[in-house]
Parts: structure tokens; sequence; C-alpha cells
């Protein structure tokens, strides 16, 4: 199965605002957080536990991430579904609406909502340590939307999935994309990636960057077949809110986006 995504999407400009992280907000193009040690002792909780977890606002993935995440992967799933990181349950929801799907199932490190959406069996745990709540060969699609990226260990999680999914399963996940050319030049001029400054790193629990060579390792290491990737959101000019596709509409590929789609499929 190879990743298609036929379609950029537009994140509109109040979505833009509503990001969490060091990009600008409209209206403060050039005013970067600052990394000092006041900034850094008066954010948010510290640490990727279940107890910083639940002291922070309830992270979301932005509505036009899971737009693109459903084209790709969420329309064509189906038998039994796994996600993992579910929050406040906004991809489930997704997901309830394709009749393909038989049986949900549902974990994360602490319980924002998910456990109460109606035919979802939900459990507690951290995939960055503990195995996942399914028997071996169990699962026909594992879902990580926007997840690795708050791992403290994520090979564990992708041999996790490997070990739950049945011959020719999937696993698809989605995290910020730290390839492309705005992420580059970000790492050059001030020693981390976009997503993953001291704001992301205590309010949103952004710990591990991934890149497509990151990724690329962790299936081969698990033992799946292939990995394919895909790059459908638009991407920010450096220090700006604007897009890159605002001036060349036809610009794609992992240089000219925000986020990293990847599906991994087990072999038959």
């Amino acid at each position: 199965m190879t990743l298609r995504a036929r379609m950029i999407v537009d994140l509109p400009r109040r979505t833009v605002a509503s990001l969490p992280g060091c990009f600008p907000r409209p209206g403060t193009q050039g005013k970067l957080p600052r990394m000092d040690s006041d900034a850094r002792s008066n954010t948010g909780p510290l640490g990727h536990d279940a107890a910083a977890y639940a002291q922070r606002q309830e992270g979301l993935s932005p509505e036009p991430l899971r737009d693109a995440a459903w084209v790709v992967a969420g329309q064509r799933a189906s038998g039994v579904v796994l996600d993992v990181g579910s929050g406040q349950g906004g991809w489930i929801r997704r997901l309830q609406h394709n009749p393909n799907i038989d049986r949900i199932l549902s974990t994360d490190i602490h319980d924002a909502g998910a456990s109460r959406l109606p035919g979802v069996e939900f459990h507690l745990g951290d995939v960055s340590r503990d195995a996942l709540p399914c028997a071996d060969a169990s699962v026909d699609w594992v879902f990580a939307i926007e997840v690795l990226e708050h791992l403290a260990n994520p090979r564990h999680f992708v041999k996790e999935a490997f070990r739950v999914l049945r011959p020719g399963g999937h696993l698809f996940i989605t995290t910020p994309n730290n390839d492309s050319l705005t992420a580059r030049l970000s790492f050059l001029v001030r020693g981390y990636f976009p997503a993953f400054c001291d704001q992301d790193y205590r309010d949103s629990g952004h710990i591990t960057p991934i890149t497509e060579l990151d990724a690329r390792r962790m299936a081969k290491e698990a033992g799946f077949q292939s990995i394919d990737f895909d790059y459908p959101l638009p991407g920010r000019i450096p220090r700006s809110s604007v897009y890159w596709q605002r001036f060349v509409p036809g610009l794609r590929g992992r240089w000219w986006s925000d986020g990293l789609f990847a599906l991994l499929t087990r072999p038959v």
C-alpha cells in the first residue's frame, strides 16, 4: 500500500494562532520566545509522565491535520483499530464515522476524556515502556496521531505496534517534520527544531524529534516490510506564520511541510 494524499491542507489563520510552540503568531513575526532561565522556571510542568500530562492544558491536534490524516489513512482503515495517545478522543470520533471499523481500542498515559466515548475500550498506559493492551497479531490498524514526539522511547512503541498488528496490518503515524527547510534552518541558527523549543518541551511535552531517517530505522528494527512517507500539510516560512504555499501553491514534499506522515506495513 502506497501513501497518497492528493491535497495540501490550508490551515486557517485562526488555527495558526492557536497552535502551541515557537512559530510566531500572526502579528508577532520575528518575536521569538526567550530561552532564558526565567522563562524555563515559569512555564508549564516538567516531564513526560502521567502527572505532568495531568497538569497540562489538554493538547489536541489541529482539525486540518486530522482532515489530512483522514484522507490519507483514516477512511481506509478497517477491522480492529488501536488509537494511541487518544487525548480527548478527537481522532476516535473521526474513526467512528468509518463503517468498515469493527472495534476501537484506545490507550493513553492520562485519561483526558477518550474513556467516556461510547463503544471505545480504553486502557491507561505509557507506550514508551508498557506493552500495548492487545494480544499478538490481533489488530489491523494502529494510529499514533502526533504521539512519537512525546515519547521517551519511541522504538519500544514501534516494536510493540509490530507485535500487535496482524500480518499485512498498518501503523500510521504523524509527527512534526524535522527535515523541512524551515526546521533545518531553525536547528542551524537556534539549535533546536521549531516544534521543540522550551515552550513546546514544557507546555506540550515535545521531547523527541523524529526525522525520516529515524522513522526508517525504527521500522526496519521492528520488522516492518515497508514504510511510505507523505507530506500533505503546508509549511511555514522561517520566523513567520505565513506558508510557502501562499506564494508557490504547488510546493510539496518534506522540504516544504510542517508535518511528517508515515505508513508502516507488517509483512503478510
